[in-house]
């Protein structure tokens, strides 16, 4: 009985090679014991045996007669039904496997086999919806049947309803603790849910089956899991493993790459080969990963060869530019996109061009393209500040002031192109203009980091000068962010630095409060306690403004003025040894900035002296967007 039963689950496993859902292969099992089962079935020992030797060994179309034959004379017989249903699925005839199904049924409303069978049918066929019902009949009939419960499990999960399926194969896999279809789809659901250290649990009791492609998957979600674990050999041990079972597979072998290429060094064994006949997107989505890792050489490969499946492919034609450079082949990089450039104009490849002839030091190119990328797409907000940019980093004010003017007037809410104005204006001294630029930039986003920067730098004589049009912008962009610590600051600092220039003591109450509040809403700006540091000071507030002065420092260790106005506060208070270590440190800070200014000063005044055309060529890109 025992070597009969294990012949028929077998043989099953044959007809349902076509139907995805793994549960199908235990479906067998339930027929052949539902028809032992049925009393007085003359059918058991004549056609139903003949059409199961027939099928076993391969001539499902004899088994099929055979089947036909006895249902000629017992058309109620629910094991011929069921196995007439088995061999028809099989041989693609799915309407007459359906119907064969629902007569089980309906000659055996109460058996779960009709119904699981069905449901396994329908599910290949596409209606998981159906399936779904007839397997909760299943369980509706007998509660604990565990192919229903597989089943309808594997189902929801298949339709990514994770939740939902959880319940049933853990009731599955409480049954029958080993199983590999319950145990499998049980871990993978409980992955997806995030329930990764369950996952590995029920994997751990789990062992890989026979078959290859169930083994993959197997050691393929034990990888997976022990990833997101963050066991990084185990998951590197079993993706290995998974892809010398199916070196064909890009996704495992994708994933192998992406778990090993963290930890990689000399001392690991390199990766296997990539699957052969890889197509363009994948050599690309290898490419990236590789870049990602830092592994330029697989990187530029990779890219290499999408190339050379698709030559126009503008991505890959970026991205391999990027590796070369980052090898340090700024030539080759250069040479590709002049070459991919002369085919086809992209704004994007000029971009990155320019951005590697700055590298290679051929700044007049590099504005040249800068200047291409914005005619080409003048939608592009970055190519406007990489143009701007460029023509500060080299001190033609002229020409950045006009590109962030541009650009600001065509992206009204990007504030970086408005500090960038500003500080081409602040370097032609052109002081109220830029402060202007900056509030505006402020006015878009008062978090702006580089905005707040910008602002604080303006000398106190601007802030004196234009008081009258400063403080009113000042004032709106509180009332608009009342609890934005940056415009506190900006609006007391001013106040502070005013009412001291113009001797409006008055003042000094307001701006007091101004940047309490700065402090209290955010307590590690560090510009803010160094100004209410140095208010305090003014006002004689001595122990205050140490305490202020040391906060400020602790926030930012290397704040001269911070160190310089802690040191001088020391003195008042007689605290002269303190005062020295302040003053000391001080010192120290300002000599290392001085000899960083005069490395950048004197790299700076090279290039503009050695490059005469330079000027004349940012003239000519003043006039780059009309």
């Amino acid at each position: 009985m025992k070597e009969r039963e294990l012949s028929v689950r077998k043989s099953f496993e044959l007809v349902s090679g076509a139907i995805p859902l793994v549960v199908l292969t235990l479906l067998s099992a339930t027929a052949q014991c539902a028809q032992r089962n049925i009393p007085g079935n003359p059918s058991q020992t004549t056609a139903y045996d003949n059409a199961f030797r027939l099928l076993q060994t391969g001539h499902a179309d004899e088994a099929l007669t055979e089947i036909d034959t006895g249902l000629a004379a017992k058309p109620d017989d629910p094991s011929l039904n069921n196995l007439r249903g088995l061999v028809t699925a099989k041989l693609g005839r799915t309407e007459d496997a359906e119907a064969s199904f629902r007569t089980v049924i309906r000659l055996r409303p109460h058996a779960t086999m009709g119904y699981n069978n069905l449901a396994a049918l329908l599910w290949q066929l596409g209606r998981r919806a159906e399936a779904v019902k007839l397997f909760r009949q299943a369980l509706t009939e007998e509660p604990n049947n565990f192919t229903a419960l597989v089943g309808l499990g594997t189902t929801l999960a298949e339709t990514r309803e994770w939740g939902k399926a959880e319940p049933y194969l853990e009731k599955a896999w409480s049954g029958h603790p080993g199983d590999f279809q319950a145990g499998y789809e049980l871990a993978r659901s409980l992955r997806e849910l995030k329930r990764n250290a369950e996952a590995q649990k029920v994997l751990t009791r789990l062992s890989p089956p026979d078959d290859s492609a169930s083994a993959t998957k197997f050691y393929a979600l034990s990888a997976g899991v022990a990833e997101q674990l963050g066991d990084q050999g185990t998951a590197t041990r079993y993706y290995s493993r998974a892809y010398e079972l199916s070196p064909q597979s890009f996704e495992i072998y994708l994933a192998l790459v992406r778990n090993t290429l963290p930890a990689r060094d000399k001392r690991k064994p390199q990766l296997p080969s990539a699957p052969a006949g890889l197509s363009a997107e994948q050599h690309f989505e290898l490419g990236l990963m590789f870049e990602s890792g830092g592994d330029y050489s697989q990187a530029v490969s990779h890219f290499e060869q999408a190339l050379q499946l698709q030559p126009t492919s503008q991505p890959a034609s970026y991205n391999l530019a990027l590796a070369y450079k980052q090898q340090g082949r700024t030539e080759a990089a250069t040479e590709l996109l002049e070459r991919t450039l002369r085919q086809q104009p992209d704004a994007e490849l000029y971009n990155v061009l320019a951005a590697i002839e700055e590298e290679r030091g051929r700044y007049v190119e590099a504005v040249r393209h800068y200047q291409q990328a914005v005619e080409l797409d003048p939608s592009n907000e970055q190519y406007y500040f990489d143009l701007g940019a460029e023509y500060l980093t080299h001190l033609t004010f002229g020409p950045a002031t006009e590109a962030f003017r541009v650009g600001s007037q065509r992206f009204p809410k990007s504030p970086r192109l408005y500090v960038g104005r500003g500080l081409a204006q602040f370097a032609l001294r052109q002081y109220a203009d830029a402060a202007d630029a900056f509030i505006d930039a402020l006015e878009v986003d008062p978090a702006s980091p580089d905005a707040f920067l910008a602002w604080n730098a303006l000398p106190t004589f601007v802030m004196v000068a234009e008081w009258e049009r400063i403080q009113p912008r000042l004032q709106r962009l509180v009332e608009r962010f009342p609890g934005n610590s940056q415009a506190l600051f900006c609006l007391g600092a001013a106040l502070f630095r005013q009412s001291v220039a113009s001797n409006r003591a008055d003042r000094l109450d307001l701006a007091q409060s101004m940047l309490e509040k700065a402090v209290r809403s955010n307590p590690r700006l560090a510009a803010a306690h160094l100004e209410l540091a140095t208010l305090y000071a003014h006002r004689k507030q001595n122990q205050k403004a140490v305490g202020d002065f040391r906060e400020a420092i602790r926030l930012d260790p290397d704040s001269e003025m911070a160190h310089y106005r802690l040191g001088q506060t020391y003195r008042d208070l007689n605290q002269l040894t303190l005062a020295e270590r302040e003053l000391d440190f001080y010192r120290k800070l300002s000599r290392n900035h001085r000899n960083r200014m005069a490395q950048t000063r004197s790299a700076i005044r090279q290039f503009v002296l050695a490059k005469p055309g330079s000027e004349a060529a940012s003239r000519g890109e003043s006039t780059m967007v009309k």
